[in-house]
């Protein structure tokens, strides 16, 4: 196995905490005593396929990329932030609840993203059926967001984090009427299976950051009140809500 690792980011984690994962990145290469390359990515697609591609050993991937990355090579859940948890907040125009107009416009991201999955089952347990909506497609929550301020839409999905992020001049045009609580899909640390050698090794470096001093300011910096220990099959409760997901489309 290489003595040099290469690491790969969730961009949605880059790009709120660029600086912080460079800080992440040197603390993980001093500790394992190796080098360890990173270089952030600004797009989910490119960043999946090229782990995919090959040649990555360490990855902090949102849950349904961390899924892919084991189903199609083999990689190994060790960790996750602790408390945090990818759920959807279904939100409104202030004062505007869920109209009875249907179809309803409902903002999201496109289907390939865990949002829109999560989104349909709260929607399914708000006894909306998907075929009562029209599904506007947007790359980013932000064009959720405007398209829900300007009236094109009469609802929208948006993560949980992103909800809590939204400056107040937005959050005061909009509402939250319903949120998700699955509990089932987080980001986590992966590792490939030629790393797997090393798996308690790294997986104690990252569950011991909270009790070294470097480590807990990198973590608050990231905003993760502590990392923790997963098992290897994690990621095996996504396997419903995806499945039935696809069943369902």
């Amino acid at each position: 196995m290489s003595t040099a690792f290469n690491l790969s980011v969730c961009p949605h984690d880059t790009a709120k905490h660029a600086a912080e994962w460079f800080q992440f990145n040197a603390y993980l290469q001093q500790r394992l005593g190796c080098s360890v390359h990173f270089k952030p990515q600004d797009d989910f697609f490119i960043e999946r396929q090229n782990v995919l591609g090959g040649g990555f050993h360490i990855v902090y991937a949102n849950p349904l990329s961390a899924w892919t990355f084991r189903r199609e090579l083999g990689f190994i859940p060790v960790a996750k932030a602790a408390g945090l948890y990818d759920e959807v907040v279904l939100v409104a125009r202030a004062g505007g609840g869920i109209p009875d107009r249907r179809p309803l416009r409902v903002a999201t991201a496109a289907d390939e993203y865990l949002i829109h999955i999560l989104g349909l089952a709260l929607l399914e347990r708000l006894r909306i059926p998907r075929e009562a909506c029209e599904f506007l497609r947007h790359d980013s929550w932000m064009k959720t967001v405007h398209a829900l301020i300007r009236g094109e839409a009469d609802l929208g999905f948006l993560f949980n984090d992103a909800w809590r992020a939204l400056a107040d001049s937005s959050r005061s045009q909009l509402e939250a009427v319903a949120q998700s609580s699955e509990r089932t899909a987080f980001h986590c640390f992966c590792i490939a299976p030629e790393c797997a050698s090393r798996k308690p090794e790294i997986q104690r470096i990252l569950t011991g950051m909270g009790a070294d001093p470097k480590g807990r300011a990198i973590l608050s910096a990231l905003q993760f009140e502590a990392i923790e220990a997963i098992e290897e099959n994690a990621l095996d409760a996504l396997q419903p809500l995806l499945a039935h997901a696809h069943h369902a489309a």
